[in-house]
């Protein structure tokens, strides 16, 4: 009896479409815990207010905590959601810009913080909302992991076939030897706190991927130089 052998790559991509799935599955079925705990403190102190009763300083302290971590769980699960769901979508001719500038008015940026772009070619072969969402997370990334006024430089060019686009700022950028670790889901390397979950470069990275292309951080060129993100997307890329 004769056996196909499988495409390799075409089992992995099976076998990661199916992790994803029960990532999604998880997440939903967590979402009803989630919403629980954070309600918890709310319905104990409406019973004691009903009681006549108003809740001492030590557990109502207790409880602003309870709300905290769950609201940085119910936050967890919505960029795991994200993650579990980011893939392939249809690629047209699109501006950069336009896509950038929607990018700087969705983000609540601080005031002075300046992002000068250059791109050359002016337009490419990609999904606008795929391309909106990675510069939601780079800009996102740039803005929170500094505690200077943020100065952003963003460049794109064809070259070999991809379009290259590099990202540089002047945070705090990422620790040495550890560029690699950045895309892993849920790392949190900056000394900067921001209370987020760390999946930003993770779902950068699974939106790459889906477009043929790799993102990777490189090593500052100079000491004023914070983290530089170059990101690569195959041009006619077809599903």
């Amino acid at each position: 009896m004769k056996y196909d052998t499988p495409d390799p790559a075409l089992s992995q991509t099976m076998r990661d479409q199916a992790m994803m799935d029960v990532v999604y599955k998880i997440v939903h079925d967590l979402r009803g815990s989630v919403r629980a705990i954070a309600e918890l403190p709310n319905w104990i102190e409406e019973d004691l207010q009903d009681l006549g009763m108003s809740l001492p300083e030590a557990p109502a302290q207790s409880f602003d905590l309870m709300r905290r971590h769950a609201e940085k769980l119910n936050m967890m699960l919505d960029q795991l959601s994200l993650y579990s769901k980011t893939g392939y979508r249809e690629a047209e001719r699109i501006s950069v810009r336009t896509c950038l500038d929607r990018a700087i008015a969705a983000l609540n940026l601080p005031s002075d913080m300046q992002v000068r772009a250059r791109f050359d070619p002016a337009e490419i072969e990609m999904n606008p909302d795929a391309l909106m969402s990675m510069f939601l997370i780079l800009l996102g990334n740039a803005a929170e992991h500094n505690a200077e006024p943020v100065r952003v430089a963003v460049t794109g060019c064809l070259r070999d076939g991809y379009w290259e686009m590099m990202l540089r700022d002047n945070g705090v950028g990422f620790p040495a030897g550890k560029l690699e670790r950045v895309f892993d889901p849920m790392s949190k390397f900056s000394i900067v706190e921001t209370g987020g979950a760390g999946m930003g470069l993770a779902i950068l990275r699974r939106l790459a991927d889906s477009y043929g292309g790799v993102v990777e951080a490189l090593p500052p060129r100079t000491k004023r130089d914070g983290a530089t993100i170059r990101l690569r997307l195959k041009q006619n890329h077809r599903d």
